[in-house]
């Protein structure tokens, strides 16, 4: 499957890092991880409506329930970065198939995750300036 990813780019953030890196202060590491969490978190009730809804048809296996991709899409964040992730090899391992395509399948490609994101970078963008913001004058001020 293709590894392709949407990402935002953030100016200065590298530097940033590093400089974090060289403070070794956990809390502000805390903090800059809520940061990315909260950015991300703005994407995920988009790409919840987004995801493609499936009626349970006789030929559908029996484990199968209409639902579980919506459900397992959640965030994961780090003082590095931030994702949106779908699925997971054991409950929802069609996860990657349904947004990349399975051309031998004929499973067409439906990237819902890229486009909420798309949709939302903008709302991204102003919370992470916003946000990153504040942890900064906050941890310069004490």
């Amino acid at each position: 499957m293709a590894n392709s990813a949407f990402t935002v780019q953030v100016e200065g953030l590298n530097e940033l890092k590093k400089s974090l890196r060289q403070l070794r202060d956990t809390e502000l590491n805390k903090k800059v991880r809520a940061v990315n969490k909260t950015a991300a978190e703005i994407v995920k009730p988009e790409a919840r409506k987004t995801a493609p809804d499936h009626v349970r048809t006789p030929k559908d296996a029996k484990r199968y329930k209409p639902g579980k991709l919506e459900k397992s899409i959640t965030v994961v964040a780090s003082a590095n970065s931030a994702a949106i992730k779908a699925g997971s090899s054991s409950r929802v391992p069609y996860a990657g198939a349904i947004h990349f395509g399975f051309p031998r399948r004929h499973i067409r490609p439906n990237r819902f995750l890229f486009r909420a994101m798309a949709r939302k970078s903008d709302d991204v963008s102003e919370t992470y300036e916003r946000e990153i913001t504040a942890v900064l004058r906050e941890k310069l001020e004490s």
